[in-house]
């Protein structure tokens, strides 16, 4: 594992877990390695959010304004390259893993242990149930859909 200084969220994220080690705060899987990072997941979080003119608090907010989901809410962190991201736990919980549900092939359990299989066929354990896993998928999608919606519904009436 490569320790990076400054990653970035992007198309390429699939995943980011949380894990304190005296080198490193977060792992971050993604499509082109796996990387240690001395940032946190929110402040990864963040920082993509701000990339795009707005911040973790207020993606959060506006989900929790529109959407029913006080709890694991998930975000949108950019509508123009469809990246989102879920967590499996509370936010809170130390050992909370957020998934970037594009890159997903499918969750399995294997011997009671849940997996993400990631299209590139990494398997990334979890500690949640598949019911879980796949509500939180499914709420990212609704998510996602509703903003892709209301802004192609804006851009229709500008032209």
């Amino acid at each position: 594992m490569e320790i990076v200084e400054n990653y970035q969220i992007s198309t390429t994220t699939m995943a980011i877990v949380e894990e304190f080690n005296e080198d490193y705060n977060s792992i971050i899987y993604d499509r082109n390695g796996v990387y240690g990072s001395k940032q946190t997941i929110r402040k990864l979080l963040n920082d993509a959010c701000i990339q795009r003119i707005s911040t973790y608090d207020g993606r959060i907010q506006a989900i929790r304004k529109l959407f029913p989901y006080r709890k694991k809410t998930p975000i949108v962190i950019c509508l123009h390259d469809r990246i989102c991201a879920f967590p499996t736990t509370s936010p809170d919980t130390y050992g909370c893993s957020w998934i970037f549900p594009h890159h997903i092939q499918t969750g399995t359990v294997k011997d009671g242990q849940l997996f993400a299989v990631f299209k590139n066929g990494m398997q990334l354990p979890l500690s949640c149930s598949l019911h879980i896993f796949n509500r939180q998928r499914e709420r990212t999608a609704n998510c996602l859909n509703y903003f892709q919606t209301l802004l192609e519904e804006k851009s229709h009436y500008l032209h």
